[in-house]
């Protein structure tokens, strides 16, 4: 009997297959003929052949969104790829896909040469299209993005597991990459705990007040950047005369960070702190200050957690360009191929590894780096740039750059030279550090102002954003209309939240060292929201069920979940998933406002009843269990599969849009022992 229904249910699923018109196995976009299908969300686009990858390729204006709808093979996986680059790095383009709920995917570069983004794609068997959008928000407003070669593979099937209770704890493996280990979870912990940090962009480029990238979208020579830190430069003169650490780590508690992290040099070199080597370029030569003392010292005062941003490139160096002296890169300088250039390079090399050893032996403890710029002359990727800085605790002894002896620390148990990353875990062996030096990192990047899409995070992920036109002070920051709405911001910190990402958010203060008011103002109004819902932030992890894109997500911490909705949940009810036996909801009610939930029981379903979800903003409800949400058993959901195979069957069924299908396996269900294979492949 039971292999009765086994084959009546196969062949109903064929015949349901045979009635489906499905997308073809691969979806290719070359932008070389006129005809298209992408169209303009936001902003605008074109079609060049200037600049293009192959062909022509299409250029996007700042500030613009594209879209392009794509019919997709449901229970499938889909490999998606596309070529992508900037003007300059000073912001990113993404590409990511819509209306696959848990299963969105994103990726982006800032970099000015041609970068390959790959990501895998999962399609539920529910699902059957979806939405590739392009996504370049220019905060400087005034540079392009473009994108080329967009490519979607059908690559196989996609069998997802639904699980009736809570799923097993998405786990963080521990790594290790050119000779370092990753940080183990009981050093990184404290960021998944803290959650929120203030990012701070600060430097010579405030004067002018046209972002950080000035010296290098201008082209301006370093002798006459340089001309910035003194009083000969008039209105756009770096005075400092206002900067107050304290006033900034008064201003980061306020809004509700745990950390701080703050610019010690940018890519225009010029270093907030003291240094000893020949070349540097320094706040201390110019104004008598060590402005990362002040800063490091005001941090740990006010209890804060202490961050420092270093780059790794200096556009002082024409060798940057050029490190082999054979090949100049594309600059905006004038610098051309010079066999000189190799020994250029060697030097900013060398500045940087000195740099980098003061950073980590005079400030005392270090709580967190943010490296940025391992690329090469704007072109490749920070991997790629890895052999030259080598990032990693020792990587080529015989590297064509060699370090001065003087500024090259030796591994004690090899003999070899430590590379960067080995002179950081030296000294600051508890830091936790970013991968954009070319090596794999504790924790990663996302950065922008644009959407956080798909499931929980299976790491530490740090996503950074500016709330205002630029990273480093520009004009426009001091107008109220220009900053990102406040029901902006509470969004992407609730879609990081529930993906179990930390969030930092920066300010770009001015030339004197004031943070501008409308910026300040925003940030204090972010801060006393979060003050409201602080239960459902510190020291929770986001789950313990996926968020669904544009919809909900969870938080949970002990016995509580928090259910951050949406601001496009319309719904008066919410439906909670289905929880572990024994489970049950003591209470619930609005984090925000107090306001009390009711809770109702209906054919094995829990609802939320009358929840007045705010239209177009962020509502948490905490809720309240019974016991802890995760247990010791919880680690055995995943084996246990007999518990999830009725919604399995159920799925498949919804794919193919037939309820008397469903009808029928609830019915026959407990007699047929396992899933039939044919199932998923045809669905």
């Amino acid at each position: 009997m039971k292999k009765t229904y086994s084959k009546i249910l196969s062949c109903l699923f064929t015949l349901m297959y045979c009635n489906v018109s499905y997308a073809q196995n691969t979806i290719k976009y070359t932008f070389d003929d006129t005809k298209t299908e992408w169209k303009a969300i936001k902003g605008s686009a074109e079609t060049v052949q200037t600049g293009a990858y192959k062909g022509k390729a299409l250029k996007i204006h700042p500030n613009s969104t594209i879209k392009l709808d794509v019919d997709l093979q449901p229970s499938s996986t889909y490999r998606l790829t596309a070529w992508m680059r900037t003007e300059s790095g000073a912001d990113a383009v993404t590409i990511m896909t819509d209306k696959l709920g848990k299963n969105n995917i994103s990726g982006s570069t800032a970099l000015a040469s041609w970068t390959k983004i790959e990501k895998d794609i999962n399609v539920s068997a529910n699902q059957q299209e979806t939405e590739i959008k392009i996504v370049f928000e220019n905060t400087q407003g005034s540079t392009n993005a473009w994108v080329d070669e967009i490519e979607l593979v059908r690559t196989g099937t996609f069998k997802e597991k639904i699980y009736a209770g809570i799923p097993p704890e998405i786990k963080r493996e521990s790594k290790e990459h050119l000779g370092i280990k990753t940080q183990p979870d009981s050093v990184i912990k404290w960021m998944l705990d803290d959650k929120i940090g203030m990012f701070i962009h600060w430097g010579l480029y405030a004067g002018p007040a046209k972002g950080e990238w000035y010296m290098e979208n201008k082209g301006i020579r370093p002798e006459e950047y340089r001309k910035l830190a003194y009083k000969e430069s008039g209105d756009e003169y770096f005075t400092a005369k206002d900067f107050n650490a304290d006033k900034w780590a008064e201003l980061a508690k306020n809004i509700g960070a745990k950390y701080m992290c703050m610019t010690t040099q940018h890519h225009d070199g010029y270093a907030l702190f003291e240094s000893k080597y020949m070349n540097a370029f320094t706040s201390k030569q110019t104004h008598n200050r060590d402005f990362v003392k002040e800063y490091t010292d005001a941090c740990r005062k006010a209890g804060l957690k202490v961050g420092l941003y270093k780059t790794l490139i200096n556009w002082r160096f024409p060798g940057y360009y050029d490190i082999y002296g054979t090949n100049c890169l594309r600059n905006k300088f004038g610098y051309t191929t010079d066999a000189s250039h190799k020994e250029n390079a060697r030097l900013m090399k060398e500045e940087l590894y000195c740099q980098t050893k003061e950073l980590m032996t005079k400030y005392g403890k270090i709580d967190h780096i943010f490296w940025d710029g391992g690329w090469i002359g704007q072109q490749g990727s920070d991997a790629d740039g890895a052999p030259f800085w080598e990032s990693g605790k020792y990587m080529d002894p015989n590297n064509e750059w060699p370090i001065n002896e003087y500024f090259q620390d030796i591994d004690s148990v090899t003999g070899k030279p430590l590379g960067l990353m080995g002179i950081v875990r030296k000294y600051q062996p508890n830091v936790v550090v970013n991968s954009r030096c070319g090596w794999i990192g504790d924790f990663g990047n996302e950065e922008g102002g644009g959407e956080v899409k798909g499931e929980i995070r299976s790491g530490v992920v740090e996503k950074c954003f500016t709330i205002a036109p630029g990273w480093g002070y520009t004009t426009a920051m001091e107008d109220p209309t220009k900053i990102m709405p406040i029901t902006r911001i509470k969004r992407i910190f609730a879609d990081c939240m529930v993906r179990n990402m930390c969030l930092l958010i920066n300010v770009g203060p001015d030339r004197h060292g004031n943070v501008p008011k409308p910026v300040e103002d925003r940030l204090l109004e972010f801060g006393n929201w979060i003050k409201k819902i602080r239960d459902a932030v510190y020291s929770t992890r986001g789950g313990p069920w996926q968020p669904v894109d544009g919809q909900y997500g969870f938080t949970y911490k002990d016995n509580k979940i928090y259910l951050y909705l949406l601001g496009e949940y319309a719904d008066e009810d919410f439906l909670m998933p289905q929880m572990d036996k024994g489970m049950k909801i003591k209470k619930a009610y609005n984090l925000y406002t107090g306001e009390k939930i009711k809770v109702s029981r209906k054919r094995g379903n829990i609802y939320l009843k009358n929840i007045n979800a705010e239209k177009d903003d962020i509502t948490v409800i905490a809720i309240e269990l019974n016991r802890n949400v995760r247990n010791d058993k919880n680690a055995e959901a995943e084996e246990n599969s007999d518990r999830f195979l009725n919604q399995i069957y159920i799925e498949s069924c919804i794919a193919c849009n037939t309820m008397q299908l469903s009808m029928f396996l609830n019915l026959f269900i407990q007699d047929i022992p396992t899933v039939p294979t044919n199932i998923f492949t045809l669905c």
